[in-house]
């Protein structure tokens, strides 16, 4: 590899960090949100992780603004296991949704 590859990669990585950083805050922001959530309504969020699974961009305001989609997943009873999404539009929380479940844990 020489030198000029090795520098344009480093560009190209230097660019896309602070995308990543922000994805990371963002993914971090989610799970706050849903322990903070899943504790209200007693309810166990599973594996505490979230998977992000779509970035789009829309405009807003003429700037740009990223729309992340998150899907999860949660228990109600402790032994079944029910899925989530959260949809992120920049640093605002625009939907929670959960799979219909009660609280005998009874699908």
């Amino acid at each position: 590899m020489n030198l000029l590859t090795l520098v344009v990669l480093l560009a190209i990585g230097l660019m896309l960090w602070p995308l990543w950083q922000r994805g990371q805050r963002a993914k971090l922001q989610v799970l706050q949100y849903l322990r903070r959530e899943c504790g209200k309504e007693g309810l166990q969020l599973l594996d505490d992780t979230v998977q992000q699974t779509g970035l789009r961009w829309r405009w807003n305001q003429g700037r740009p603004l990223a729309v992340r989609t998150y899907r999860f997943e949660f228990s109600a009873a402790g032994d079944d296991r029910y899925p989530g999404e959260v949809i992120l539009e920049g640093r605002r929380l625009a939907s929670l949704t959960l799979a219909s479940h009660n609280d005998e844990g009874n699908p």
